[in-house]
């Protein structure tokens, strides 16, 4: 998902995370704590700190169904989390 995406975009996602991820009170420095928030929120989950570490420096985006799951955990929008937007431009 993320390999069309420029560094910038992807930047810009890690920073949307952080903040939503800080609002929504888990610590965005802490994978570990990222972990243990998305397992409460669903016990399904299976997705390991070093991939939430890649999430939180903007080197990997999580999968269409994961990005709904963390954009649910920090009370956003998917497309928001994702894209900055909240609707898809054609």
């Amino acid at each position: 998902m993320s390999a069309h995406l420029s560094f910038k975009e992807r930047e810009e996602f890690s920073q949307r995370l952080r903040m939503s991820l800080q609002k929504a009170g888990v610590n965005p420095d802490s994978p570990t704590q990222f972990h243990r928030a998305l397992q409460l929120a669903d016990e399904t989950v299976r997705i390991s700190p070093s991939t939430i570490y890649r999430w939180l420096l903007g080197d990997s985006l999580p999968s269409e169904e994961n990005m709904k799951i963390v954009a649910n955990l920090c009370n956003v929008c998917p497309q928001w989390l994702r894209s900055g937007r909240t609707t898809v431009e054609i």
